[in-house]
C-alpha cells in the first residue's frame, strides 16, 4: 500500500470511530431493537426527539427539493423522506434515458442524515425488455453515465446543507454493537450507513 493509500486508510478509521461515537448518543449499546430498555432508553428518546424537530420544520429541505427541480428540469422526483423512521431526508431523482435505452429506468438517490452534516448518493438502475430483466443499486463509483448528473447533485447537497460526502469504507463499516431501532436490521449486522441514515435503500 502507497502512502496515499495509507493515509486515505486513516482518514477513513479515523472517521469512522469518530461516527461510531457519535453515534453512541442515539442508540443504545448492546439491545436488540425489540428487546426490553431499547425504546425506554436515553439514547432512543433523543432520536426521537430529534426526528420530531425534523418534522416540525422541514423548511431547509423543501428549499433543497425545489432547487433540485430547477437543476434537473428533464427529471420527475420522489421525495420518500419518512420522518417517523429514518434520520435522513431522501430523494430520488429519475434520470432522463435515451431510445435506445427504452425500458431502462435509471435514479441517483441521495440521503442526507439528519444526525450529522454528512450525505450519500448512489444509482439504480432497473430494465425490462420482453423477457430479460435486470436490476441493481451501486455506490460510487458510479457508471460513467451517472457520473455528469452525480457531481451536480453532490454539488447543490454541499452547498445547501454543507455536507461532506463519505466513503464507502466508511458507509459499510460494521458498528456491531447497536441496532437500527426498526428491527430489520439486528445486533451485530448494522453497518454505519443503516444508522447514520437508513437501512431501506432499494
Amino acid at each position: 500500500m502507497d502512502e496515499v493509500a495509507q493515509e486515505k486508510a486513516a482518514q477513513a478509521a479515523d472517521a469512522t470511530a469518530a461516527l461510531v461515537q457519535f453515534l453512541h448518543q442515539y442508540y443504545p449499546t448492546g439491545l436488540w431493537a425489540d428487546e426490553p430498555g431499547y425504546r425506554e432508553s436515553e439514547q432512543f428518546q433523543r432520536l426521537q426527539r430529534l426526528l420530531e424537530e425534523a418534522r416540525k420544520d422541514p423548511h431547509s429541505w423543501r428549499g433543497f427539493v425545489q432547487r433540485a427541480r430547477e437543476e434537473f428540469p428533464n427529471s420527475t422526483f420522489w421525495d420518500s423522506t419518512t420522518l417517523f423512521y429514518d434520520p435522513c431526508f431522501r430523494l430520488r431523482i429519475s434520470l432522463p434515458v435515451s431510445k435506445e435505452a427504452e425500458g431502462a429506468h435509471d435514479e441517483l438517490v441521495c440521503l442526507v442524515s439528519l444526525l450529522a452534516p454528512v450525505y450519500v448518493i448512489y444509482a439504480s438502475h432497473a430494465l425490462k425488455t420482453g423477457s430479460f430483466a435486470e436490476a441493481w443499486t451501486r455506490y460510487p463509483p458510479l457508471p460513467p453515465g451517472f457520473q455528469p448528473d452525480e457531481a451536480r447533485l453532490a454539488t447543490l447537497i454541499e452547498s445547501t446543507f454543507s455536507a461532506t460526502r463519505l466513503p464507502n469504507e466508511v458507509l459499510f463499516a460494521p458498528v456491531p454493537q447497536m441496532d437500527h431501532w426498526g428491527g430489520n436490521v439486528g445486533l451485530g449486522k448494522a453497518r454505519l450507513i443503516d444508522l447514520l441514515f437508513t437501512e431501506d435503500r432499494g
